[in-house]
């Protein structure tokens, strides 16, 4: 929520509710803020911020959580307070989740339009992610291609996962992801000369991505997704977000290697 506190001609001082996305370090002790608002991402000069002692020092971790006094005058503006709500210290404390985090902020960062265009939904999604991340209850990749079917949706790359992308008729059980149309495609629109820009996904693959683009973080419950599935997902995701939205992030080169480690780690339990 953002209210106005103080208005002139020239400047403007306000408190909104934000989540911050991205902190960018300006001098030897300031830093430059990315907040994600209500109302889509804005940023601002934190003064001092990058001391330890300061008053603004907690508001300025990434995904931190609260209510941000900001004076904006003809520049970028400046934080003048922050009220802290959440501060999410597993996110900074487990690799895992740290690096999940990072993606999520970098996504949320390309995929948000500045104040005041944001899709309604985004601010509410973004910090019910966060939260589901912190508890740790969820398998993480889960959250991700849910985050990322939303994401695809803000940026208008996302397809009617339950249709054929060429005839529109519901899928039959043989489908396949089509790289450069990017949908799927039913059994009668494939033709084998395109096996090699295609890849055939698990039944009900388009189904359980419908679902998981409706779905709140909120209403998330325990969901079982065998394997196969979710890498299937991943892999239509990824191309949907980098050759139709044109997404090249470098969280993500990171998070795939950590997530090989884990990967790796399970298939050798003795290690």
């Amino acid at each position: 929520m953002t209210r106005l506190v103080e208005w002139s001609w020239e400047t403007v001082l306000y408190n909104t509710e934000a989540i911050v996305v991205k902190t960018v370090r300006y001098g030897e002790s300031n830093a430059i803020l990315t907040l994600l608002t209500p109302l889509g991402l804005t940023s601002a000069m934190a003064k001092g911020a990058m001391k330890p002692q300061s008053r603004l020092s907690a508001g300025a971790q990434v995904c931190a959580q609260g209510t941000y006094f900001l004076y904006q005058g003809k520049g970028m503006g400046t934080v003048q307070q922050v009220e802290r709500t959440a501060s999410r210290r597993r996110l900074h404390e487990d690799l895992e989740a740290a690096a999940y985090a990072a993606y999520f902020c970098e996504l949320v960062s390309h995929a948000v339009p500045e104040r005041p265009n944001a899709p309604a939904s985004a601010f509410r999604q973004f910090a019910a992610l966060l939260d589901q991340l912190e508890a740790g209850q969820h398998d993480t990749s889960i959250l991700a291609r849910m985050f990322e079917t939303k994401v695809c949706r803000w940026l208008g790359v996302s397809p009617t996962w339950t249709e054929c992308v060429r005839c529109g008729r519901d899928l039959s059980p043989i489908v396949r992801y089509h790289i450069r149309e990017g949908g799927l495609l039913c059994s009668g629109c494939f033709s084998p000369q395109e096996a090699s820009y295609t890849f055939q996904v698990p039944d009900r693959c388009g189904a359980i991505l419908a679902v998981l683009e409706r779905t709140n973080f909120e209403q998330l419950g325990q969901v079982a997704i065998s394997v196969q599935t979710k890498k299937a997902m991943d892999r239509i995701l990824f191309y949907q977000l980098t050759e139709f939205a044109g997404l090249y992030l470098k969280s993500r080169a990171v998070l795939d290697e950590i997530a090989r480690v884990f990967d790796a780690d399970n298939e050798n339990p003795s290690r």
